[in-house]
């Protein structure tokens, strides 16, 4: 029975535990100046480009009560479930309900917020527990978790951090079924973890292999030796494994639909490079051992984010040199530590850690378990008394301070040799003048250890303030530079384009079938101070469009659109811009808006297909090619049209010259027009940042100038005109003048007439938006078409039936989904069925049996 003195001391502790944090996240917060809390919102990185319109989706869904598997606001179609499981399922989500679109930033920022302080909570509480001892030790090592490096440089990828809440009551979990043999909360938060992200879920997964052997070489007793320890432990092995698997089964209503979505992506492809043995990071890593290691700038590729507040840094340096800790802990320990550091560094080992894939930015997505160790571990050695040794403690700092000071000179050396990185950005940018700061707060530090360690109780107080303010600089460190928008003028922006937008749409959408929209908001667009694309906003003022950015995007989709001359930077991407004219009828691409300051400029094409068209039988067997994006245009008409004419005729070159300047090459080119109609210009794998373009001495448009631009339109020309193209760029170009091309406009109109017959018809689509997963139309085939093309990415989910008779649906045009048809009118059926959704159910609920069924089957046991 505790005493009430005990009581008294944990009511204490709990009030603590939850009120540091919260008065240190909001101080932080009102500094920065984030709403609403100040002005400012939190719309930077990804926070911009998907999250905000992810949650926008989720919120119409949840308000509406409606749920559909598919949606037609993602490019040109795809599957919602890995967007949901990859983005979505945080049950914190919910808080968006609260707050209309315009104030969703507010929102992003309060589930920020929120989960920043349930962090902290979440691993001070554990430690208590788990030691049994309600320190203000324990209070620190929640807010070093909480705004570890790892949370400073990645908190707007607000989906990873409901992991690192649960972590620490999972941890707990395994403790007592690895000493108590009970597993229920390890199970639940096992469970939660996985559903919540099921990437961080299998991340955590990896980490709980390496706790287990930290739990049984602590435990091994000296005489014992390895194998003989392993066999006297292999009960709780095989209970660990047990209810890991059961844990794993019990979610796979969420995992088998998500494996298999993601096996649609470009993510499915495991390279042979990212296995090679070697290292991923060099000897400027121990910069990030001190404060202010990252800064914003460089958050898609630095070293690991390893700082945990100097108090942990020179703790775990101290545990290992200590004589109160036992060597079985130290070594117990090292496996643990070394695992994850050896799994960071070793190029193969951080690829299997990572997904099998190496991260597009944001490498070291595992580093804050690196943080959880050493914290746990370090408080482990306090409890023992290891703050006494004030030998230790003193050689302990001078020896981080003298690894930082290394990882400084490296830093120097290597970051001249990485400016050419692909974004433009340093692999890694240090500030000098930080190191200052890094040697004093190690000072000082060292200082107020060395009073806990006799028992000083101001000198613990002082500890504490001297880490929340180091947390808070390392904080500020890292998101310096970050282009915070401000919120005002994002909801008076946002209502207006919105209102804008939707009177077009509705104007149009509504009564004229399915057709897609090219949207250039520059309102919107300039309320960001870095290049906005709008990959997703099609989910933020739900209408049709190209464009998508996501870890989830369809291979199919990339693949296709890009091989047509869309823009894409990454297997994560595809843009809007880069359309031709043939694109923009086949994809149904027949609005163009423009949206001002002052009001909408709106095209709209005379000639646009919609979502689907009647295709020759050659479009079953078209194969489009990498680059050769003239080619893939002139054959994609070729195929549907069923005919070898030529429809991208290639341009005489007159003349080119290459111009050296100072600051930029300056590129003319005239060019001699074979045909009549628009000619482009196209750079593959060139980042047209600080590109210029001038088609006879007229600028274009400051768009084609952005991170992935490929196809570049020059206009309307007459056959036999001569123009000129001129192109200032602060890089090199190369082979310029290949990768022009012409649309033979009178040809490509007989095949545009012909389609304007046979074409399909979508019934209702004002219903599309909201039931994506099930739709149906009609179409008149003729002899000499028989291949309905839909303008969807190919999956193997669709189901279709043709008046009335399931028809197999085939994969055409490289990557489009196809039904072939007899000549005749046809009522056609499209349903969208999560693919393993019933074998994931299936699981899920043997799984829940196989819990269940342990459960009773023990206490039976225990009954015996």
């Amino acid at each position: 029975m505790l005493s009430q003195r005990g009581r008294h001391t944990k009511r204490h502790f709990y009030i603590l535990a939850v009120l540091t944090p919260f008065l240190l996240v909001s101080a932080l917060f009102v500094v920065i100046g984030i709403a609403p809390f100040g002005a400012h919102n939190l719309l930077v990185s990804d926070l911009s480009t998907q999250y905000l319109q992810f949650f926008s989706e989720l919120k119409h869904q949840l308000a509406n009560f409606s749920f559909s598997s598919y949606s037609f606001l993602m490019s040109i179609g795809d599957s919602l479930v890995p967007i949901y499981a990859y983005y979505l399922l945080s049950p914190l989500n919910l808080i968006i309900l609260f707050f209309g679109n315009a104030q969703l930033p507010i929102a992003i920022d309060l589930i920020i917020w929120v989960k920043l302080i349930l962090c902290s909570i979440s691993m001070s509480v554990f430690l208590a527990k788990k030691y049994e001892n309600y320190d203000l030790m324990a209070i620190y090592g929640g807010l070093a978790y909480g705004l570890c490096g790892f949370v400073s440089m990645y908190f707007y990828d607000l989906m990873w951090l409901d992991a690192l809440i649960w972590l620490p009551i999972m941890i707990y979990g395994l403790e007592k079924l690895f000493y108590k043999g009970k597993p229920t909360l390890y199970v639940i938060s096992l469970i939660a973890i996985i559903i919540t992200n099921f990437y961080m879920g299998y991340i955590i997964c990896i980490f709980n292999v390496l706790y287990i052997a930290y739990l049984l070489k602590k435990n091994q007793p000296y005489a014992l030796p390895f194998f003989q320890n392993l066999k006297a432990n292999w009960a709780k092995i095989s209970w660990f494994i047990w209810y890991s698997l059961l844990s794993a089964m019990s979610a796979a209503v969420i995992l088998v639909p998500t494996a298999i979505a993601m096996l649609a992506t470009g993510k499915k492809d495991v390279l042979a490079a990212n296995f090679l043995f070697k290292g991923t990071f060099g000897l400027s890593f121990p910069v990030n051992f001190g404060v202010g290691g990252n800064d914003f700038a460089g958050r898609l590729v630095h070293n690991p984010s390893f700082f945990t507040g100097s108090l942990f840094m020179i703790g775990i340096i101290v545990y290992f040199l200590s004589k109160l800790v036992s060597k079985r802990d130290k070594q117990a320990a090292g496996i643990l530590i070394g695992g994850i550091f050896v799994g960071m560094w070793l190029l193969p080992l951080n690829t299997i850690w990572h997904m099998m894939q190496q991260p597009a930015g944001f490498p070291f997505r595992m580093v804050f378990l690196f943080s959880f160790a050493i914290i746990m571990v370090t408080y482990e050695g306090y409890l023992q008394g290891m703050f006494a040794e004030e030998k230790f403690l003193i050689r302990s700092a001078i020896g981080l301070a003298i690894a930082i000071f290394i990882g400084y000179i490296f830093a120097n050396i290597e970051r001249q040799k990485l400016m050419e990185f692909r974004f433009d950005i340093p692999q890694l940018s240090v500030r000098n003048i930080v190191f200052a700061f890094v040697v004093g707060l190690i000072i000082v530090t060292t200082i107020a250890m060395i009073g806990v360690g006799k028992q000083r109780r101001a000198s613990k107080i002082f500890l504490g303030l001297i880490l929340a303010c180091e947390l808070c600089l390392n904080f500020m460190i890292a998101t310096d530079g970050a282009p915070f928008g401000n919120q005002k003028d994002f909801e008076r922006t946002y209502a207006e384009s919105n209102k804008q937008i939707s009177t077009v749409e509705s104007r149009y959408q509504s009564n004229d079938g399915f057709y897609r929209f090219l949207i250039i908001d520059e309102p919107f667009r300039n309320l960001f101070k870095v290049p906005y694309s709008g990959y997703n906003d099609s989910f933020l003022f739900r209408n049709h469009g190209i464009s998508s950015y996501s870890s989830t995007l369809n291979a199919h989709t990339h693949h296709v659109l890009g091989d047509l001359g869309f823009s894409s930077r990454n297997i994560r991407r595809i843009d809007m811009l880069g359309g031709t004219v043939i694109t923009n009828y086949f994809f149904g691409l027949k609005y163009y808006d423009v949206v001002g300051n002052h009001g909408n400029r709106l095209f709209v094409r005379n000639h646009a297909s919609g979502l689907g068209f009647m295709a020759n039988d050659r479009i079953q067997h078209l194969k489009l090619r990498r680059e050769r994006v003239f080619d893939n245009l002139n054959h994609f008409v070729q195929a549907t049209a069923g005919n070898h004419d030529q429809y991208v005729v290639k341009p005489t070159i007159v003349s080119s010259a290459k111009f050296v300047h100072r600051d930029y090459f300056e590129y003319k080119i005239q060019f001699w027009s074979n045909t009549k109609g628009p000619h482009y210009l196209y750079i593959p794998r060139i980042r047209l940042v600080g590109v210029s373009f001038y088609v006879n001495g007229q600028k274009l448009s400051k768009l084609y100038s952005g991170l992935g631009t490929e196809m570049i339109p020059l206009g309307y020309m007459q056959k036999g005109q001569i123009s000129t193209v001129t192109i200032h760029s602060v890089k090199e170009l190369h082979h310029l003048s290949a990768d022009f091309g012409g649309i033979n406009m009178a040809k490509l109109k007989q095949v545009e007439d012909y389609q304007d017959q046979h074409k399909f018809k979508l019934h209702d689509p004002s219903r599309l938006n909201q039931h994506g997963a099930h739709f149906k139309g009609k179409v008149d085939v003729g002899s000499r078409a028989k291949t309905l093309v839909m303008t969807i990415p190919f999956d193997k989910g669709w189901q279709v039936k043709v008046d009335g008779h399931q028809q197999v649906v085939k994969r055409v045009a490289g990557g489009l989904v196809g039904i072939q048809l007899t000549p005749g009118k046809h009522q056609i059926d499209f349903n969208y069925h999560i693919k393993g959704l019933l074998a994931g159910l299936l699981i899920t609920l043997m799984g829940l049996i196989g819990l269940g069924g342990t459960m009773v089957w023990r206490r039976f046991r225990a009954k015996l």
